[in-house]
């Protein structure tokens, strides 16, 4: 049950990893500033709940589980980054080589997972 949720989630936060990307193309790259209110909190609300509940059982699957290729210290990493990069994606002053490899890696973590959960 817990790993089921644990993929929903995964899934979950892929998407959210992918929208972040968009509003950094859109906001960041272009240099436009987004709204607060009707932007920036309510994406960042959603990663937050997201990835809130997604790190405890993405924690405990590593520690039980053991996959070959994801460590701890991975997870603690996504659940930091995309916290960060859900707010970053809309600032015009971002850099864009550091956003774009934390996003990558945070994608490359989230879709080990996603594999190993789904094998």
């Amino acid at each position: 049950m817990n790993n089921q949720r644990l993929l929903e989630l995964t899934k979950q936060l892929l998407e959210l990893n992918r929208e972040g990307y968009t509003y950094f193309e859109r906001f960041a790259r272009e240099k436009e500033t987004a709204d607060f209110e009707q932007y920036v909190k309510p994406f960042a609300d959603r990663v937050k709940q997201a990835g809130d509940e997604w790190y405890p059982l993405a924690s405990d699957y590593i520690t039980s589980h053991k996959p070959r290729y994801i460590h701890d210290k991975q997870i603690n990493a996504v659940h930091e980054n995309i916290n960060i990069t859900a707010v970053t994606c809309f600032q015009a002053d971002t850099k864009k080589k550091r956003y774009i490899e934390m996003n990558k890696s945070i994608h490359y973590t989230l879709e080990a997972l996603r594999e190993d959960l789904e094998a």
